[in-house]
């Protein structure tokens, strides 16, 4: 089992969740020693309640629990309980067909499920140990000895404004177990400049977990373009504003054994049909529907805002306003910049964004909608006061949030970065369709030097993630 991010308020809730108000004698301690050693030999007797020590953190943790067990019928109920619940839970027996065998096999490889049973026959079977050797948890604990030297090397004064601000969103939501756990980073972090000392110290206070994978540091930045908030002769590149049949969906609500990520579809009377793609939309599908927020003068500017999620926009009085995300038509989203060099039309290695801006002028007007179609996904927008606000709901802090996956970050826990080019504190604040799995985008601030340095960064290193001990 993967390493514990729980603590008992998440710990009591997922109980809850499983249809009991308390434990039972000893299964609250035996829970305890498997989420902080995790491993744990417990001897009980039959309806001693040995089930929850294992489905409760096989809840809790992320990845598969494999339980070994010969008794199907128990397995089989158990499964139904499970699912009952919301849990993705099968079993593995030599009671099923060869078909369904396959889909439970597919199932697990894919990770799709949180509990397993087999039977103790199984594992003998070299081609079901190989699965299984193969599922590994996207998080690994580290200890305080392996944890890197703590040196940041931004200004302390841009931490403390991301986590008092995240400290606001997290109690705003009901999670004082997390909020907490942020004021005492921040309290360590400042009171312990040392960056040896501060490691020993962050070692003893929280759980530290890695993502297993190598991380892909990337970074992102609110472009600042022309606009006017009317149209005219120069200014025809329109910005739509979210439309009434636009609906967000996320599959696990319906099933919980789906993996799919959030997305979006189109309501047409009781139906949900895929959203109008870039080309469609470029095309005219929403034209004529009042849905034009503001416009703008350069359709690649434009394609960057898109892109990025949200920027600003400066108007002819040389005041500025904020343009907010406020949707997406779900599509999948592809780089400009790897289509191009995948064309040949760019060489490898020089597909920046000065790069992709020099050859996107260079060609006639109808191949550039072409060009731009091939990313499908397309941004609404909203305009905005202040500053850029990420998923979490509170304002960027530059060098400081990122982007994480929410699968694998939950939203609002404070890391820890370490790549060659940046070693510093940050706070999970945002989302983005590109990044899933190890992969963090850092937010840079706007404008063009900040566009120019996101353009330049792409590392690979180590994100740490700090949460509360187990109780």
């Amino acid at each position: 089992m993967p390493a514990s991010s729980a603590a008992a308020p998440e710990i009591e809730s997922r109980l809850r969740e499983l249809g009991y108000s308390e434990f039972r004698p000893g299964q609250g301690q035996a829970i305890k020693v498997l989420l902080d050693a995790g491993r744990l030999l417990l001897v009980a007797p039959t309806g001693g309640g040995k089930s929850l020590v294992y489905q409760l953190p096989a809840i809790l943790l992320g990845g598969t629990s494999l339980v070994v067990s010969p008794l199907i019928a128990l397995m089989n109920d158990q499964v139904a309980a499970l699912r009952a619940r919301g849990v993705s839970a099968t079993f593995l027996a030599s009671t099923l067909d060869a078909a369904e065998m396959r889909a439970r096999l597919g199932a697990i490889g894919r990770g799709d499920l949180r509990i397993v049973y087999v039977a103790p026959e199984r594992l003998v079977f070299p081609g079901f140990r190989d699965l299984v050797s193969r599922l590994r948890p996207p998080l690994v604990a580290v200890s305080a000895r392996k944890l890197p030297t703590l040196r940041d090397d931004l200004d302390l004064a841009s931490f403390r404004e991301a986590v008092e601000r995240t400290i606001a969103a997290l109690e705003r939501a009901g999670d004082a177990a997390a909020a907490d756990t942020a004021r005492r980073v921040l309290a360590i972090v400042e009171a312990t400049p040392d960056p040896k000392a501060r490691r020993a110290a962050i070692g003893r206070a929280f759980r530290v977990v890695r993502v297993r994978d190598p991380l892909l540091l990337t970074a992102y930045f609110e472009p600042e373009l022309d606009g006017r908030l009317t149209p005219d002769e120069r200014f025809r590149q329109p910005l739509f504003g979210r439309r009434a049949d636009l609906v967000d969906v996320y599959p696990p609500v319906l099933d919980p054994a789906c993996r799919c990520r959030r997305t979006a579809a189109r309501l047409e009377g009781d139906k949900l049909r895929p959203y109008y793609s870039r080309g469609e939309i470029g095309a005219g599908a929403l034209d004529g529907r009042g849905l034009e927020i503001a416009w703008a003068d350069d359709p690649f500017e434009l394609f960057v805002l898109h892109v990025q999620g949200s920027g600003r926009l400066r108007l002819a009085d040389g005041s500025v306003v904020g343009v907010g995300f406020a949707g997406s038509n779900g599509r999948p989203y592809s780089s400009l910049g790897r289509t191009l060099v995948k064309q040949g039309l760019l060489p490898v290695g020089q597909a920046s964004l000065g790069d992709i801006r020099r050859y996107f002028e260079s060609v006639p007007p109808e191949e550039r909608d072409d060009l731009l179609a091939t990313n499908e996904r397309y941004t609404f927008f909203r305009l905005t006061e202040g500053g850029p606000v990420g998923s979490l709901g509170v304002e960027l802090t530059p060098g400081r949030s990122i982007a994480t996956d929410p699968r694998l970050v939950p939203p609002g826990t404070i890391g820890y970065l370490s790549t060659p080019t940046v070693r510093r504190f940050v706070v999970s604040q945002d989302t983005g369709g590109a990044v899933t799995g190890a992969h963090a985008d850092l937010f840079l601030g706007y404008g063009d030097e900040a566009g120019e340095r996101a353009g330049r960064t792409r590392d690979r290193g180590a994100l740490y993630l700090l949460f509360p001990a187990a109780p």
